[in-house]
């Protein structure tokens, strides 16, 4: 299961560095204060549309931000992400793997893969974390940022 205290405390770095607080984060993100708040304590993870909100407001990497790399790729520019059900078609081709084999691994169930993949779903942070880990893949690369 992904720690949320990570994202908490990148999220609490990011606003530090750019002088930015929660009450401000939630206006530009069009979101609650409080979710900002439970954000910080670790206690939510922002939904798929809040999360990239998030990378783009601070321009940051989503391994970054979720605390899976140290590289902040501060000056990088990264593309719109792409439809996610497309991407994830393309990233599962390209990584060589199948949903066949995604569902014997028992690590993502069918229901779950053809919710993403027909684009009805979109996934959660830890969803996104346990497929670029299963995959072999950057989350920028999944989400087609990069």
């Amino acid at each position: 299961m992904y720690n949320l205290s990570n994202f908490g405390e990148r999220l609490k770095e990011l606003m530090d560095e750019r002088g930015v607080n929660s009450p401000k984060l939630a206006e530009e993100l069009n979101t609650d204060r409080s979710n900002i708040t439970r954000y910080l304590r670790g206690e939510r993870a922002p939904l798929y549309d809040n999360f990239l909100k998030i990378l783009n407001y601070f321009n940051c990497s989503a391994d970054f931000i979720l605390g899976l790399t140290d590289y902040t790729a501060e000056n990088a520019v990264f593309r719109q992400p792409q439809p996610f059900g497309g991407r994830l078609r393309y990233v599962i081709e390209m990584c060589g793997s199948t949903q066949y084999k995604m569902q014997k691994s028992g690590k993502f169930s069918g229901a779950e893969l053809y919710g993403w993949l027909s684009g009805k779903k979109l996934p959660s942070i830890e969803s996104l974390v346990k497929l670029s880990a299963f995959l072999g893949c950057s989350v920028d690369f999944l989400l087609g940022r990069i």
